[in-house]
């Protein structure tokens, strides 16, 4: 046979972590779950993972008020997910949240830029692949909830997440939505 370039994924222990590198993580009854390094700073490595963990409503009423900040997912996320990480990463852990619009898909889209809240986040480099910001639950395309609200003039009710083919869209505050997580590894 002749000689075929491949590219093999092999698991190796390292302190020194760069973007793409993947985690295996362990959420007690959530499951095992893998999370790629997005961005390395002085501060630590900001993982997301690469599917949703779990798909719960933003709120349990019809409202943004408040913002992500308020809204009962982050309440989830603080407690309940934030306890199902092994100890080991939970003590590194900074920062555990969801993506932003900026983070998946930057701030050219004028519409994007008129009807959802502004962050101030950069495109992270390998959300510029839509196949990147594409992620399923259970085997399966799922919509995912984002960080932003849209604006007040728009909808009082809606925030924004990002479609089953990867693009940017919103959603209904109390309809479940998946939750892909992102979480700084303090050095």
């Amino acid at each position: 046979m002749e000689n075929i370039n491949v590219l093999r994924r092999q698991e190796m222990a390292t302190k020194e972590i760069i973007v793409g590198d993947r985690i295996l993580v362990s959420l007690a009854e959530l499951g095992d779950f893998t999370a790629t390094a997005h961005k390395i700073t002085d501060r630590g490595v900001l993982f997301i993972f690469d599917e949703y963990v779990t798909s719960r409503p933003m709120n349990s009423k019809n409202t943004n008020k408040g913002g992500y900040e308020k809204s009962d997912l982050k309440k989830w996320i603080d407690s309940v997910l934030l306890e199902a990480f092994p100890e080991e990463l939970r003590n590194r852990i900074a920062d555990l949240s969801i993506p932003t619009v900026g983070e998946l898909f930057g701030h050219e889209d004028k519409w994007d830029n008129e009807h959802f809240e502004p962050d101030t986040d950069e495109q992270l480099p390998l959300m510029k692949e839509r196949e990147n910001r594409v992620a399923y639950l259970h085997n399966e395309w799922e919509w995912g909830w984002l960080r932003n609200t849209m604006n007040r003039e728009f909808s009082s009710a809606y925030f924004a997440s990002v479609n089953g083919d990867g693009r940017p869209s919103y959603g209904n505050a109390s309809a479940s939505d998946g939750v892909r997580p992102e979480f700084w590894l303090v050095k």
